[in-house]
């Protein structure tokens, strides 16, 4: 073989190793999240729950926090990346494009247009050097880009390319649409206060006291999985306190790997193992998953009572549809979801419960239906294998139902996606509804209503379980933390018990000993 001949075989074994290896990163890169070595699920599924040592407590999921935080929103653009091809198009994702900005009256359009006042993520009118973004506009140094045609309903924004945000140009265009919309007073929320935060704080916080009360004291926090800084000091804080057994115990009805397994059970144990290397600390701490809210039956009452509280309102004789619905997800895209496998049970629950409540009534003619309020859109859906809500809510129309209600049963408080996408999904082509109209909500005691009459159908969207009707999935929570509370702490009315017990046993032992010597 000449030599020629020797070199070209030789470069092209090469290109095939290195072609395979390369094949072998990226087939290793792309594993779905959901089938990931060593991801949490598994763990959930084949976990020893009983604790050891001292119990610590750990109350973390997605919380949207009350007044806006910049963090939050940066973490929160940035999740679905998990479920992009490596390298690309995450790379493209991740990249800093300039700065978004929106205008701050109209800031959800999905043409072109000309603005009259433009503002970015800090709520600012004037860029880095001080010139106004308006005066930039004129100049030609803004140009407009209009909505990714791959996400329904999406908006467009105003791009200024000259001037790096500090960020991924998506999480750009979601903190600057948080800053200027959810929580601009009168835009968004009417006082610029989101109620997601204060919401799951109450159920949180009254079953830990429910716990406490019950077993005794134990350290705790409650902190937001998506924003890293913030968990990761709770993380550091609580252990500090010297705990052997971490409980990670997120108030959440289904638990998928999205929220979950991929994000703030995955995150605590990073910062966990993070802070045993920080500390030099050589025994793992135990880490124990409570069990999903829906794994216990109370929590239908919630619903249940609340739809009950609506059919009163209804004259007898009416004709009613009730719209079950989930918060949804792309799943076929996404086919090894744990939430595909553990949320059958409390969907089939609910509906269950629901349709029993509703047949208790006197109407002329029912009928309920499960849908799903996002990703099943023409884009996500295009087969219209899931139902959307929307399409739930026309059905009923176009069926002369007098009144459809939507009964969401995956939230516990009100947020910015049940409050702004998920109705602008739900309430698609309706007459009244006005993308731009703020949301009057103050009392968050109460559930927050909404409804809209179109072509002589009633549509209420009924809310969430707040106040009074938070008491079942209060002790749902209860009852994920007992299970494993129960397992090797004893109530303190049982240690109580036993001392007084002791007390009486050791005064009796001493009464007998004193009649012995008295006798003698």
């Amino acid at each position: 073989m000449k030599l020629w001949q020797k070199v070209l075989l030789g470069a092209v074994a090469i290109a095939l190793i290195a072609g395979g290896g390369l094949f072998g990163v990226i087939q290793y890169k792309n594993i779905p999240p959901q089938l990931a070595i060593g991801q949490t699920y598994d763990h959930y599924k084949t976990q020893d729950t009983k604790p050891e040592g001292r119990i610590g407590v750990l109350v973390s999921h997605l919380i949207m926090p009350e007044d806006f935080r910049e963090e939050d929103f940066v973490f929160l653009a940035m999740k679905s990346t998990q479920y992009m091809p490596w390298p690309m198009p995450r790379a493209i994702i991740g990249n800093d494009g300039g700065t978004v900005l929106l205008d701050s009256e109209k800031f959800y359009e999905t043409e072109a247009f000309t603005p009259t006042d433009l503002v970015d993520g800090r709520g600012e009118r004037v860029g880095l050097d001080g010139e106004s973004y308006m005066a930039k506009y004129e100049r030609g140094e803004i140009e407009w880009v209009p909505p990714q045609p791959t996400r329904h309903l999406d908006h467009g924004y105003f791009m200024l390319p000259s001037q790096e945000a500090g960020m991924s140009t998506i999480s750009s265009k979601l903190v600057t649409k948080a800053a200027n919309y959810y929580y601009k007073p009168g835009k968004g929320f009417s006082d610029g206060k989101v109620p997601h935060e204060a919401g799951n704080w109450a159920i949180a916080s009254e079953g830990i006291r429910r716990i406490q009360e019950k077993y005794g004291e134990f350290p705790w926090r409650w902190v937001t999985a998506d924003n890293a800084s913030l968990q990761k000091l709770a993380i550091y804080e609580l252990l500090d306190e010297g705990i052997d057994t971490l409980i990670l115990a997120p108030p959440r009805p289904v638990y998928s790997h999205h929220e979950e397994f991929n994000g703030s059970f995955r995150h605590a144990m990073h910062y966990v193992h993070e802070w045993q290397e920080d500390r030099g600390r050589k025994d793992d701490i135990k880490v124990i998953f409570s069990r999903q809210l829906a794994d216990y039956n109370q929590i239908y009452d919630a619903f249940a009572a609340m739809l009950s509280d609506r059919l009163d309102m209804l004259p007898k004789g009416a004709s009613v549809k009730v719209v079950v619905s989930v918060h949804g997800m792309a799943w076929d895209k996404v086919p090894h979801e744990a939430w595909i496998e553990l949320s059958p049970p409390y969907v089939e629950g609910n509906m269950a419960k629901l349709k029993s409540v509703l047949e208790s009534y006197d109407f002329s003619r029912t009928e309920i239906v499960q849908s799903q309020d996002h990703f099943a859109d023409p884009y996500n859906n295009p087969n219209g294998t899931y139902l959307s809500t929307n399409t739930a809510f026309w059905d009923g129309i176009k069926a002369d139902f007098d009144y459809v209600i939507n009964v969401p049963i995956e939230f516990f408080a009100e947020n910015t996606d049940t409050m702004f996408s998920h109705a602008m999904f739900n309430f698609e082509f309706f007459d009244d509804f006005d993308i731009y109209e703020p949301v009057e909500y103050v009392d968050w005691s109460v559930p927050y209503t909404r409804s809209y009459v179109q072509d002589g159908t009633t549509v209420i969207y009924n809310g969430v379980p707040v106040g009074k009707y938070n008491e079942p999935i209060i002790q749902a929570y209860v009852s994920s933390l007992d299970d494993i509370f129960s397992q090797s702490v004893t109530p303190i009315e049982d240690v109580a018990r036993a001392e007084e017990s002791k007390s009486r046993k050791d005064l009796q032992n001493k009464l007998v000993q004193t009649s012995a010597h008295s006798i003698r």
